[in-house]
C-alpha cells in the first residue's frame, strides 16, 4: 500500500471496511434470526368417554368420563370424545354449531364438520369462557360409538367449567339430575404449567 497512489488506498480502505460491516452485519442478522423462532406450541391429546347411565347402573344419568381434568396451559389440545349414548336431546340452534376449535370445525366420525343438525344431538361439550362448543351426535347404537376429535388453544392459566348444554338428565325439562351435578354433565377444567 505504501507505493500505491492516494485515490487506491482510499477505495482499498473503503472495500475493507465495507466488507468487514457486510460481514457483521450478516453475522448479526444470522444470529438474531437463529434466536427469535419462538418454541412451538406445546401439543397434547386427551380422550374422554361419554357412558350412558344404563351402561355405569344408573340411568337416566349419562357421564363425562373423566369429568374434572387437567390440561397443560397454552397449549394446542386435541380431545377425542368417544360416545355411546344413542339418545337425542335437541338443543337451540346456537349450540348445535361448533365454535372455538382451531379452524372452526370437528372430525365427527372421520367426516369434517362445522355443526349437528340439533335435532341429532346428544350432548355438547361447552366451556362458556372460552367460546367453546362441540355438539355430540347421538351414536348408531351402544356397540357403534360416535367419535368427535378437535382441536383448541387452551388459555394461559386458570379453572373453568364445562357443560354439556342438551337437556339429558332428570325432570321436566331435562336440567336436573346429571345435568346439575358435577361429575356426569359438568366439571371443571384446570390449565396448568405444571
Amino acid at each position: 500500500m505504501r507505493n500505491m497512489p492516494r485515490i487506491g488506498k482510499m477505495a482499498l480502505t473503503a472495500v475493507g471496511v465495507l466488507s468487514l460491516a457486510a460481514l457483521a452485519s450478516g453475522c448479526g442478522q444470522q444470529t438474531a434470526a437463529g434466536t427469535a423462532h419462538a418454541a412451538p406450541p406445546v401439543k397434547y391429546h386427551f380422550y374422554e368417554t361419554v357412558l350412558t347411565g344404563g351402561m355405569i347402573g344408573k340411568p337416566g344419568w349419562p357421564e363425562f368420563m373423566p369429568a374434572d381434568f387437567t390440561l397443560p396451559a397454552n397449549a394446542d389440545v386435541t380431545m377425542t370424545i368417544t360416545s355411546f349414548d344413542d339418545g337425542a336431546a335437541a338443543v337451540p340452534a346456537q349450540y348445535g354449531k361448533i365454535t372455538g376449535t382451531t379452524g372452526g370445525d370437528a372430525t365427527i366420525d372421520g367426516q369434517s364438520a362445522t355443526q349437528v343438525a340439533v335435532a341429532q344431538v346428544a350432548h355438547t361439550f361447552t366451556i362458556s369462557a372460552l367460546n367453546l362448543n362441540v355438539p355430540i351426535p347421538v351414536a348408531k347404537s351402544a356397540q357403534q360409538p360416535t367419535v368427535v376429535t378437535f382441536t383448541f388453544h387452551t388459555p394461559k392459566s386458570g379453572v373453568d367449567t364445562w357443560q354439556c348444554y342438551a337437556p339429558c338428565g332428570s325432570g321436566s325439562d331435562g336440567w336436573e339430575g346429571a345435568m346439575a351435578t358435577d361429575g356426569y354433565m359438568t366439571g371443571k377444567v384446570t390449565f396448568s404449567n405444571n
